[in-house]
């Protein structure tokens, strides 16, 4: 493990030029050519940036968020991916500072990597059972730590309150403020014990927004007492617990300033953050997506903004060479101390952390099972209804991907019909007329609300017909957003799994034969539709 020299050394032997460096944290992709990482490397031997951003490949990145180049699938991403951080870090002269984006587990960047629930499953732990939420923080931070990982950019402590969020969504723990931040504070918890850094995000809250700030920039239209009562509230929590690292976000919020700038270039909306006593590492969102185009094009101006707003790292920076001598130019020297201390002293407490870490109790699969057996609730459940289709009988209609695991679970001990329907289109033709008691599986395509989150326009239609003499329990294994868009009062009841891992789908068939009662509460303020 590299040895980071104290700010108080360095601040002295470092040239300006050098300070200046340390406050770009460039973009770096797992699946990169040799040239490209030729040309990485030479970056940090020439210029000394601090950190480095990890991202799966360039096609999956960002600006290409909702984009349509391919992108590439490799076998061994994980293990490239350790090999490259180790590569770079012989590169720098000083150690880097490496983060990666990995909100629900590796497996967000890198295939086969470790996979954990999203957060809005998480959201659905009771009180007693969000200990669970330390342990997956442990355990995400050893599979970043094995790998020379220091900062996940996690937790999104945004309260998703607009159902049509197209961004966070299923990032967030849900729409309850308290809840959010109690949550994502236990998470940090985990994470910081395991000794990896943490960062809260997306400052000051992206959850009631509409727009997709890869794409577009979004306008949150709310005053500083509203802010106070909902948005700000998780990010008090996390600044009480200790969080080292807050992201601003690309949104405007013009009754904070009026000027229309985003929050990640809004000096006003930054100052708000250190008002609220946050003294950690402020970086920023992604400095090359979509919400930052009407403000100025060119690379360099763009992240001399970002630093005079208040920010101190700068994320997936573009033209970093002539970005330093920008800042050189324009900005004192001691707001450039100011930010280089703040980086630095990051750095040293994360390769402090890498040396006192503490293991978690348990392997990813038992903690998964855990999570599960503790998420899964039901929502306007008819009672007896479980017991009345284990002893009269049923039939599974199964709308999306068939969730093999929980069929087969279910298929142990009862007898059925099954019925697949990937497409969810002509759903009353898939299955006989005689059938009066249908147990509907439905996986979306899609996490996120757009078209349906996958579906076909006319399944609500369909719903309601297929329901009109039959009685319909339905097990949703997807993002619970899209319950006030099903006809919830034709249906019988619902079973919320929330995703098709294997320990959800697991968990939703001990459910239904009667081995496991349901303790989860829906992590979400919805508005039910008939």
């Amino acid at each position: 493990m590299c040895k980071v020299p104290a700010y108080e050394e360095v601040k002295i032997q470092f040239t300006n030029r050098e300070k200046a460096a340390q406050l770009f944290m460039p973009a770096a992709f797992i699946n990169d050519s040799e040239s490209e990482v030729r040309a990485l490397e030479s970056l940090i031997q020439t210029h000394q940036v601090g950190g480095l951003c990890f991202f799966h490949s360039r096609a999956s990145a960002a600006t290409n968020f909702e984009g349509q180049r391919e992108i590439p699938y490799n076998e061994n991403s994980l293990e490239r991916l350790k090999q490259l951080i180790s590569r770079y870090q012989k590169s720098a002269r000083h150690p880097l500072l490496i983060a990666i984006d990995a909100e629900w587990g590796l497996a967000m960047r890198v295939e086969h990597g470790s996979r954990y629930p999203f957060a809005i499953t998480l959201g659905a732990l009771k009180p007693a059972s969000e200990p669970l939420l330390y342990e997956m923080g442990l355990s995400m931070a050893r599979d970043c730590r094995d790998i020379g990982i220091h900062l996940n950019l996690t937790p999104v402590v945004d309260v998703n309150t607009n159902i049509d969020n197209p961004v966070i969504g299923f990032r967030a723990f849900g729409s309850i403020p308290e809840d959010v931040g109690r949550k994502a504070a236990t998470l940090h918890k985990g994470l910081a014990e395991g000794g990896i850094l943490s960062c809260a995000k997306h400052f000051p809250g992206h959850g009631d927004t509409d727009m997709d700030s890869h794409l577009n920039l979004p306008v949150l239209q709310k005053n500083l007492s509203q802010l106070k009562g909902e948005e700000l509230i998780p990010f008090r929590e996390l600044i009480k617990a200790g969080v080292p690292v807050v992201m601003t976000g690309h949104l405007s919020l013009p009754h904070l300033d009026p000027t229309g700038l985003p929050a990640s270039l809004s000096e006003p909306i930054i100052a708000l953050l250190r008002n609220m006593g946050f003294e950690g590492t402020v970086i920023t969102d992604a400095m090359n997506m979509h919400a930052l185009l009407g403000f100025e094009t060119r690379a360099e101006r763009l992240n001399l903004r970002a630093l005079q707003a208040g920010n101190d790292l700068l994320c997936y920076a573009d033209r970093i060479p002539e970005s330093i001598d920008l800042i050189l130019k324009e900005v004192s020297e001691s707001r450039l101390e100011e930010s280089f201390q703040r980086v630095w002293r990051l750095k040293e407490e994360a390769f402090r952390k890498h040396g006192t870490s503490l293991q978690p109790k348990n392997s990813i699969n038992s903690l998964n099972r855990e999570l599960a057996r503790n998420c899964i609730c039901e929502v306007n459940m008819a009672k007896g209804l479980l017991s009345q289709f284990r002893r009269d009988g049923f039939s599974i209609l199964s709308v999306g991907t068939a969730p093999e695991l929980f069929i087969n679970s279910v298929r142990t001990t009862l007898d059925f019909d099954h019925y697949p329907c990937p497409s969810g289109l002509d759903i009353q033709n898939q299955i006989p007329t005689k059938t009066r008691n249908i147990l509907l599986t439905l996986n979306p395509p899609s996490m996120k609300p757009r078209d349906l989150f996958g579906l076909p326009e006319s399944l609500v239609a369909q719903l309601v017909a297929l329901s009109s003499d039959r009685q319909v329990l339905l097990y949703l294994f997807g993002n619970p957003y899209l319950i006030p868009k099903l006809p919830l009062n034709h249906f019988k009841g619902i079973v919320c799994a929330f995703q098709d891992l294997p320990a959800f789908q697991e968990m939703a068939g001990a459910h239904f034969t009667g081995g496991l009662k349901a303790t989860g509460i829906l992590p979400v303020k919805l508005q039910y539709g008939t």
